[in-house]
């Protein structure tokens, strides 16, 4: 009996060391055998895929690869901007840069061919142009009498010229239309001078208003004084008085009527380039333009 229970014993702890001896190298082998790859990218909204599995957007790590070759693919806006076969080895990381190169920037535009045309619809650039204006008077003396010629006769002319340098600007959006002030600040967001302009407006509107009225009176003053002042009647006097006093509106009236609406620029040169380029830099982040992107590249 002693002996079997020995015997039992035995076996057991031959089979414990049996089997810790065949899972210790199992348990060190599946501690070491996958490794990582990590993604770094100067690129924002890329996405990344290993052997065509989608593994996240942007910086990842992607843990639990077998060792050996893996297909790294990077996309961004469905173009690939990187595509490597990348060693995996057992318990380590293999890092991957995806950097804003020239190659890079150039894959991506290539990928944006519509949002590429879009900015080039909507971009705003100030346009300024130079002209030059000569002045000039001269002026002829004689030396002679009015009448009388001789071979000493003489003339000296005295000239002088004044020149002129005007400098005008423009908007233009996309490249082939010139847009208003009030065009510009709407787009750009300038509120104040929306505001400047929008009072300018209402007061030109009063004044063409109240210019057709008082134009208006005045002129059916005119026509009812005419009336009864060439009728022959006896309120021909009071008609003439009532034609002559028409008169003034009917004058101030079309005065006010000729009057045009402010047609200079609401800002200055330098303050509209600056507010296109904030603008145009906006629109590029907003189609996910590289900043750098400039039409013709």
């Amino acid at each position: 009996m002693k002996r079997s229970i020995l015997r039992s014993v035995s076996i057991i702890i031959l089979a414990v060391f049996t089997l810790t001896a065949f899972l210790q190298p199992s348990f060190s082998y599946a501690e070491v055998k996958t490794g990582s790859i990590k993604v770094f990218s100067e690129v924002k909204g890329i996405e990344v895929f290993v052997d065509e599995k989608p593994y996240g957007k942007d910086a990842v790590e992607i843990n639990g690869l077998t060792p050996g070759q893996h297909y790294v693919k990077v996309m961004y806006n469905n173009a690939s901007i990187y595509s490597e076969l990348v060693t995996v080895n057992p318990g380590a990381s293999s890092a991957i840069l995806i950097k804003s190169t020239g190659e890079t920037q150039k894959s991506i535009l290539n990928s944006m061919y519509s949002q590429q045309q879009e900015f080039k619809a909507k971009k705003l650039d100030i346009l300024l142009s130079t002209s030059k204006q000569t002045v000039g008077t001269a002026t002829t003396t004689y030396n002679n009498f009015p009448g009388y010629f001789s071979f000493m006769d003489y003339a000296t002319t005295t000239s002088q010229a004044t020149e002129y340098e005007t400098t005008d600007w423009k908007i233009i959006q996309g490249g082939v239309q010139q847009i208003s002030d009030a065009q510009f600040a709407n787009l750009v967001g300038d509120k104040s001078t929306q505001e400047r302009i929008a009072k300018d407006w209402d007061d030109y509107n009063n004044v063409m208003t109240w210019g057709a009225v008082i134009g208006l009176t005045g002129l059916l003053m005119v026509l009812a004084g005419g009336a009864v002042a060439f009728s022959g009647s006896s309120a021909a006097d009071a008609g003439a008085v009532v034609f002559a006093v028409g008169v003034v509106p009917t004058i101030v009236g079309l005065g006010m009527l000729s009057k045009e609406p402010y047609s200079g620029h609401y800002v200055s040169p330098s303050t509209a380039a600056k507010q296109a380029f904030d603008y145009n830099q906006n629109l590029k982040k907003q189609l996910g333009l590289p900043e750098s992107y400039e039409p013709g590249q």
